[in-house]
């Protein structure tokens, strides 16, 4: 019994000393807690302090990601092939059971089917339910000759990636399915047809987006300095949603905070970040209004102009909008540039005109001038809209459709017709004639001006399941072979929107109605110009001269520089990167230096943006 309480004493001793140990620990740690939390508060206050949330914290989610998949195309005129044994072989054929495809070896190895890739590009700023275009390839592993007249059955796409020799997968970020498109040689600039790869335009829903972030670098990590973030970028940024106010930011832990992306800047995401990065947080008034006077300077130099005005937009009181206003009389074209496309998105009529005169005479600067107008909500800018589709340049009228388009889905100019199942067609009021093709989101044709003759002169087959022959009466007939062995005819007047009336009698495909016209053209059957996509996508580099010897031109210095990081035409690209137009931002050490120092900080590289690569194969 002795033994026995002698034991109990011990082991209550042992827990008494373990315990005050664990207390003391623990007290320890409050105690470093409450004496960070001091020191961040004190922080807050120190006039030496960064001000800016790029100072701070870094961007996260600021690059494209791409989704594949193994998918089975059907329908084809016998031009399909066998698949090699293999990992792809085997994955389709699971797929295949799952969904009780009967016969799925026979099936897959059929002419009239093939494997396929699939290939999805979502930017930072895709929502779910985005619709993105698709791009098709056939599978290295199937020996199909040609995919043309081919459909792709529903496939889910997934981040891939081959780890020890075997295939991992994450889960599912897009549904595709669709008809594919071949894209003709006049528009992908190929020496020759490139049958084994096409597009499902507008085949793909976003089903889980990709989201943007902000992370906190080691040395400023703490609830003080999220919460202060989050606050200011909140009291700075919010939008409605289905009648419920959101906030922008939201604060995870002391080292995360999660964005959510303004609709206003869906188009730009990389000015978005921009404009984060260059929030202030927990400034006094007297403090902004000093940051104000310091942008003044950056504007007005073209090196600095697009922090000036992208830390201008970012404050957005009325002080900083004059600022920006006094931008548009600038000389440079960069300055104006930034002045205005900042204002836009302060919704001021200023930038209208400015934008317009850009949007027409630099080209590099087109395609986020029409973003410009596309998101200024001041009334102007749809008329300045309307008015550029009237330009005799191609991209710059279809380009200002589709920005109508962006501003308003159901604005009154995009009104048109469906034609049977295959595509949409949309007569815009021209008295300069152009037909474009669209190559994005939408199977769409627009017509600028009135219908115009077609001149056939000899059969044609633009696709192989497709004829179109002169008859008497100057009409035109139309002859579609189906998979199923149907044959249907039309005959239809000899003009633009009679043909394309009738593609839908005959049930003809979008990629008929593509290569139709591209084959018109070609053969100047067609009496207006036809424009395959003609939409100015950003990335472009503006060729900068030096104006102090502009009058000469011989003698005038000339830079190339780059304009823009925001979307990219996924389709079309060989490569891009989102390039961060917030380049001079860099996380730094307390005694950062403020905008309005009379010495500007030396431009640097954000923290992992400008590393962000993707490639894009058409």
């Amino acid at each position: 019994m002795f033994r026995i309480c002698s034991l109990l004493s011990l082991f209550a001793v042992v827990a008494s000393i373990g315990c005050q140990a664990w207390t003391s620990k623990e007290k320890e740690k409050n105690n470093q807690f409450v004496k960070e939390t001091k020191r961040f508060k004190d922080l807050l206050v120190d006039p030496e302090r960064p001000r800016l949330v790029g100072e701070v914290a870094a961007a996260l989610g600021m690059y494209a990601k791409h989704y594949d998949a193994y998918a089975l195309a059907v329908d084809l005129p016998g031009t399909g092939g066998i698949v090699k044994p293999g990992v792809q072989r085997d994955l389709m054929l699971a797929d295949m059971r799952i969904r009780n495809v009967d016969n799925p070896e026979t099936v897959l190895d059929a002419p009239w089917t093939a494997l396929v890739k699939l290939k999805v590009f979502a930017n930072p700023s895709d929502a779910k339910g985005e619709i993105l275009d698709v791009d098709v390839e056939t599978s290295t592993e199937c020996l199909a000759t040609d995919l043309t007249g081919g459909y792709v059955l529903e496939s889910r796409l997934r981040e891939m990636a081959y780890i020890d020799g075997n295939m991992r997968t994450s889960d599912d970020k897009a549904i595709a399915q669709g008809e594919i498109v071949m894209l003709p040689t006049s528009y992908t600039k190929q020496p020759s047809p490139t049958p084994l790869k096409g597009v499902l335009i507008g085949g793909a829903k976003l089903i889980q987006e990709q989201g943007l972030g902000l992370q906190i670098t080691p040395e400023y990590r703490h609830v003080v300095i999220t919460k202060a973030i989050e606050k200011s970028i909140n009291s700075r940024f919010f939008f409605r949603e289905a009648n419920k106010q959101k906030l922008v930011a939201e604060g995870k832990n002391d080292w995360h905070i999660v964005l959510e992306s303004l609709p206003k800047y869906k188009l730009d995401p990389a000015h978005f970040v921009s404009v984060i990065l260059a929030t202030g947080f927990a400034e006094s008034d007297e403090e902004q209004m000093e940051r104000v006077a310091g942008c003044r300077k950056l504007l007005m130099k073209r090196e600095t102009a697009q922090r000036g005005a992208v830390e201008l937009e970012a404050i957005g009181n009325d002080a900083a909008k004059e600022v920006l206003v006094s931008g548009l009389a600038s000389s440079d074209p960069e300055i104006r540039f930034f002045s205005a496309y900042s204002l836009s998105y302060l919704d001021r009529s200023e930038a209208i005109p400015v934008l317009m005169e850009l949007a027409r005479y630099e080209a590099a600067f087109r395609p986020l001038c029409l973003i410009g107008l596309s998101v200024n909500e001041d009334s102007l800018a749809r008329e300045a809209l309307e008015e550029l589709l009237q330009e005799a340049e191609p991209e710059l009228r279809f380009g200002a459709f589709w920005s109508i388009r962006d501003r308003n889905p159901n604005d009154f100019v995009l009104s048109g017709e469906p034609v049977g199942q295959a595509f949409h067609l949309v007569q815009v009021p021209s008295a300069v004639p152009l037909l474009a093709v669209s190559f994005q989101k939408k199977k769409e044709i627009v017509l600028f001006g009135n219908s115009v003759a077609i001149t056939l002169r000899e059969q044609l087959t633009p696709t192989p399941s497709l004829k179109i022959s002169s008859v008497p009466g100057d009409q035109l007939k139309l002859t579609k072979r189906h998979t199923d062995g149907a044959v249907t005819h039309a005959i239809v007047g000899s003009d633009v929107v009679s043909l394309l009336r009738a593609m839908g009698t005959v049930e003809a495909s979008y990629n008929d109605v593509v290569h139709t016209l591209d084959t018109l053209s070609s053969r100047q059957a067609l009496s207006m110009p036809l424009a395959l996509n003609p939409r100015p996508f950003a990335g472009r580099e503006y060729t900068r001269k030096d104006l102090s010897t502009a009058q000469s031109s011989t003698d005038s210095k000339i830079e190339v520089v780059q304009v823009d990081g925001s979307s990219v035409d996924r389709s079309q690209s060989k490569g891009f990167k989102l390039t961060s137009p917030v380049s001079w931002f860099k996380p730094t050490k307390p005694a950062s230096k403020k905008s309005s120092d009379a010495e500007l900080p030396p431009e640097k590289s954000l923290s992992g943006l400008d590393e962000k690569v993707s490639t894009m194969n058409p």
